[in-house]
């Protein structure tokens, strides 16, 4: 697959050197794919996005777009010349003016071009609306239409559904995906939230205090976390022995186990139940569907061949 973004050896510092947010950051993003970049807050994930497009400068490393370099010692494009285009958390859509107007801010655009990405956008006939008349996945659609009118080489996108209630976001995350791969755009997607990661990515990098800790789909970064910190931050883990974890969905309780427990906590999430169980000293946590358990019941565990060792 063709490699559309290519980071070499980037590096950030703030503060004279006292605060590393990108400590030698190495990645690439393939054509068409939606790579997310996924952070607590202070991680360097927003720092990272910004250097990408041109609106911070790294202090030394190299940025490759399309084969094109836009940074590097002696190189440094200006952000309007990287070809990229950035989604922000809030949309920034102008309240005064339509939503062919907002598209085209900032555009050359012909009509003919504005007309397609109407139409692939899905807001055909919106096109005379003001932002306040629209719905909140309409202001995403108007908001990336806008990013992509000019066609640009990555798509950037910082947090957009972020500060957004359950069910709305839900929505937006589902029309976000869709669009970006019908339009087979190559995206950047920054996010502290994990299942956002996981339902928009084809591939994810966890990073933190500016460094990049792991990057895979996310079936293998969750089951094989590369430290005890990518595998806490993915999800919930227990421990077993000194070096051993495991997840709460991984441990199985069976009558012909030889690890036995007592049950000292339920607690109810809707689809299943998580139980706190006191065994050899320790607590475990085992998530199950049994409605039968009862606290202060003896249980048999068995961890089967999904052990976390660090």
């Amino acid at each position: 697959m063709k490699k559309i973004v290519e980071i070499r050896n980037l590096r950030k510092t703030f503060c004279k050197g006292d605060i590393c947010v990108a400590n030698s950051l190495n990645l690439h993003l393939f054509e068409g794919e939606i790579f997310t970049v996924l952070g607590t807050s202070g991680s360097g994930k927003t720092t990272f996005l910004r250097m990408i497009a041109g609106l911070e400068k790294p202090d030394s490393g190299e940025i490759s777009i399309d084969n094109r370099i836009v940074f590097s010692k002696n190189i440094d494009i200006e952000p309007n010349q990287r070809e990229v285009a950035i989604v922000f958390q809030n949309y920034a859509l102008l309240p005064h003016i339509n939503v062919a107007s907002n598209i085209l801010f900032g555009s050359n655009a012909t009509k003919k071009e504005l007309e397609d990405i109407l139409e692939k956008t899905k807001l055909k006939g919106h096109e005379d609306k003001y932002p306040h008349e629209l719905s909140g996945g309409q202001q995403q659609r108007v908001a990336l239409a806008r990013a992509i009118i000019n066609r640009p080489k990555i798509l950037l996108l910082d947090e957009p559904l972020s500060n957004i209630d359950t069910e709305l976001r839900n929505i937006l995350r589902a029309e976000l995906k869709e669009m970006i791969k019908s339009l087979n755009i190559t995206a950047l997607f920054i996010t502290h939230d994990k299942e956002d990661a996981f339902f928009l990515s084809d591939r994810i990098a966890i990073m933190h205090g500016g460094d990049i800790l792991q990057v895979g789909t996310s079936k293998e970064i969750y089951n094989n976390p590369a430290d005890l910190y990518c595998a806490k931050f993915l999800g919930k883990v227990t421990k077993i022995d000194e070096k051993s974890y495991i997840r709460p969905e991984n441990i199985n309780i069976c009558e012909n186990a030889e690890r036995e427990g007592v049950i000292k906590d339920i607690i109810f999430y809707g689809s299943f139940y998580e139980i706190t169980v006191l065994s050899n000293n320790q607590n475990l946590l085992v998530h199950s569907f049994d409605d039968n358990l009862k606290i202060g019941q003896k249980i048999k565990l068995s961890f089967g061949n999904k052990i976390l060792k660090f």
